[in-house]
């Protein structure tokens, strides 16, 4: 099983740099530590599509229990560049977010996230924008991984109206040293003059 496992690794690694599964690419890189009872995290992820690099962003945050069981408060900065036709625009984001994890007596866990942000953008007006998540982590492995489904929804608060929408499913790999990778297909879609639709393959890589 781990021979499968290693070898469904190298070759979704191999189509991260090409468009053999997906015509976009990611990759996320984040660390956690803790302080003072609080969970802290930074993260780095960079985007292309057919291979052109197109997005990338910084984000630091922390993250709190509260009294309720379960139940965390976070409150995090991000910094996002997106490629334009006159060079990297900027978008400043702070957001604060609650997350419910919640165990089913079937050893299902499931996660409840919802996000509250505020978007100062460049050559764009600034906006408000609510995203709610659920996300399911089952318990039995699949290649000798844990695999996990999320949707998720984006609702723009200043234009009034449902402006995205994002369907994952991935697989969760055994922690190797102090590292824990994660490979995804997801497909996500965006309201503009019509819905439009694209697909990635992310890598994600968790310290």
């Amino acid at each position: 099983m781990l021979f499968k496992s290693r070898h469904i690794f190298y070759i979704v690694l191999f189509c991260l740099s090409s468009n053999c599964l997906a015509t976009e690419q990611q990759l996320k890189i984040s660390k956690k530590s803790s302080m003072f009872g609080a969970a802290l995290k930074g993260e780095i992820d960079v985007r292309k599509d057919r291979g052109v690099l197109y997005r990338k962003h910084a984000d630091l945050g922390v993250r709190v229990n509260t009294p309720i069981d379960g139940l965390m408060l976070g409150v995090n900065y991000r910094r996002v560049y997106t490629l334009a036709e006159v060079g990297w625009l900027v978008e400043n984001r702070p957001y604060i977010q609650l997350e419910q994890k919640v165990k089913s007596n079937n050893k299902l866990d499931w996660r409840f996230r919802l996000r509250q942000e505020f978007r100062y953008r460049e050559e764009k007006e600034n906006s408000q924008r609510s995203r709610f998540r659920v996300k399911l982590k089952l318990p039995h492995q699949l290649f000798n991984a844990k695999p996990f489904l999320s949707n998720e929804y984006f609702y723009d608060l200043t234009s009034h109206k449902l402006s995205q929408a994002r369907i994952e499913a991935g697989l969760t790999f055994q922690q190797f040293k102090d590292v824990v990778p994660r490979l995804a297909f997801k497909v996500t879609g965006k309201q503009k003059s019509q819905w439009q639709t694209s697909s990635a393959i992310v890598l994600s890589i968790a310290f």
